[in-house]
């Protein structure tokens, strides 16, 4: 299934601010981010660059499907290993939806990169023939069992959303951010810290890789 241009395009530019966003975000908090939340930030540039990317004909396969799939695979192992130690630990994981718009929470992220994952392996050539390119040329049928992976991770990734939207709807106070660096914060820094920039973003790049996930 192909996706028209124009909505291509408008994902594309939706991953791409989100990019941008969250490397503004890192950079700004820079001084008071732990490693994992830096970490949880720096994945989700990457998630949203690929993204951009793989919906482009044109950039479509500037990531070979091979190498995408084994970077966010073992991303992905990263942040299992991350989530069992929490769990191992004993620590309070809190709840995935409704927090900081790069949040760290391992489930959600392990989620995510394996949603990225199975992008890139459908893109992977099969039985012998060169894999289409890109989301918007996918024809050759791919496994069953990893399109039902992809589904199920698609509906996680629209739940999440909508309870994302949920949580913003609902919420009466502003969530708190935390700054880095000296000096209030300037224009931009009050937009990407505003609760409706940090959780729309989260609902609008998870309900796009919804999306990509069940054209492919």
């Amino acid at each position: 299934m192909s996706l028209p241009a124009p909505l291509a395009g408008l994902l594309a530019a939706v991953f791409l601010a989100a990019a941008a966003l969250c490397t503004v975000s890192l950079w700004r908090r820079r001084a008071r981010h732990e490693g994992p939340v830096a970490a949880a930030e720096a994945n989700h540039v990457v998630m949203a660059l690929g993204m951009a990317a793989m919906v482009l004909p044109a950039t479509a396969t500037a990531l070979p499907p091979l190498a995408g799939a084994v970077l966010f695979g073992v991303i992905g192992v990263a942040w299992t290993v991350r989530l069992v130690a929490l769990r191992a630990r004993g620590r309070a994981l809190g709840s995935p939806i409704g927090g900081d718009r790069c949040a760290a929470h391992p489930t959600h992220l392990l989620l995510s990169n394996a949603a990225m994952v199975v992008m890139y392996a459908v893109m992977l050539p099969s039985g012998g023939t060169a894999g289409h390119a890109g989301h918007a040329g996918h024809g050759a049928a791919s496994p069953l069992a990893l399109s039902a992976v992809g589904v199920a991770l698609a509906l996680y990734l629209l739940v999440h959303a909508g309870a994302t939207v949920a949580v913003l709807v609902r919420a009466s106070a502003p969530v708190a951010v935390t700054v880095g660096g000296g000096g209030g914060p300037g224009p931009v820094g009050r937009f990407v810290d505003a609760p409706a920039v940090q959780l729309g973003c989260q609902a609008v790049t998870g309900a796009g890789m919804a999306l990509m996930l069940l054209v492919h």
